[in-house]
């Protein structure tokens, strides 16, 4: 505000500087006409006073009454005088012009150097303003960048914070699946591991009534004490069981809930058992 105030001063100092010295120039010269036809009238003044004017008016005279068409060698040297007489008093009316112009030249000149050197202090207060005024704005420009990257961060922050928390809750629900899962094969596999494998039904012929032989002791009621033969069996090797009984279906359901307990316990390789994974669709 400084600047502005010493520049407006200034200003008011100059114009009433302007005022003044219009002032003295009209009550010096106040009757003189404009500048601009001022010097026309002195140009004219000096070409009559120098006769040239009078030489261009008879030059212009001699060109009227020349022939249309030269004739002759002697008509043509006359044109030719006569032009160069043109061409010289051209040159006259461009001196004199030049000598009316040269003061103005060197006013202008003047009065080009005394408006820059008002015009300078000026552009170059300009040039601080402007200066401090783009300082401001990137300033400003500043601000706003590391304003937008705080909120940019912020976002981030959040963002990952709300990753966490899902993150945390998905390895939960993970967990707490898994630990259903565990405890349904853990349940299953204790109960594969308590099945007994049910005898096979294989259709035999009847069994026949025990042997007997004579009675050993009879009582005297009627009753009497006899030997008898029961058959029983005892697996010696289930390797070498025949296939009617190792295939029958009871056996093979019996099996397959072992081996299935004992795939969901982590076996996934088997000798005789082909172990795959089937990919499906759970809603939960």
């Amino acid at each position: 505000m400084a600047i502005v105030q010493r520049l407006a001063e200034k200003h008011r100092d100059d114009a009433q500087r302007s005022e003044n010295i219009a002032a003295v120039a009209a009550s010096i010269g106040h009757n003189n006409p404009p500048i601009e036809e001022q010097i026309v009238v002195d140009l004219a003044e000096a070409l009559e006073v120098g006769g040239i004017s009078k030489r261009i008016a008879d030059l212009l005279a001699s060109a009227g009454r020349a022939p249309v068409v030269i004739a002759d060698a002697e008509m043509a040297g006359s044109y030719a005088d006569l032009i160069k007489q043109m061409v010289a008093a051209g040159k006259a009316v461009e001196g004199e012009r030049e000598k009316l112009n040269r003061p103005l030249l060197i006013a202008q000149r003047a009065l080009k150097g005394r408006a820059d050197a008002i015009v300078q202090p000026l552009a170059e207060a300009e040039r601080t303003a402007r200066a401090r005024v783009k300082a401001f704005d990137d300033a400003e420009q500043e601000k706003e960048r590391q304003r937008q990257a705080e909120i940019r961060r912020e976002q981030e922050a959040e963002r990952q914070r709300l990753q966490a928390i899902a993150d945390e809750e998905a390895r939960k629900e993970r967990e707490r699946l898994q630990a259903i899962e565990n405890e349904r094969a853990a349940a299953e596999a204790r109960e594969a591991v308590a099945v007994e494998v049910a005898a096979p039904v294989v259709e035999v012929e009847p069994e026949p009534e025990p042997e007997t032989t004579a009675p050993i002791v009879r009582g005297d009621y009627g009753a009497k004490v006899v030997r008898t033969t029961n058959w029983k069996h005892e697996i010696l090797s289930v390797r070498q069981l025949p296939d009617s009984i190792l295939k029958h279906a009871k056996v093979v359901e019996a099996i397959d809930k072992v081996i299935a307990a004992q795939v969901r316990g982590g076996t996934r390789e088997m000798k005789g058992v082909r172990i795959y994974s089937e990919t499906g669709t759970a809603i939960r």
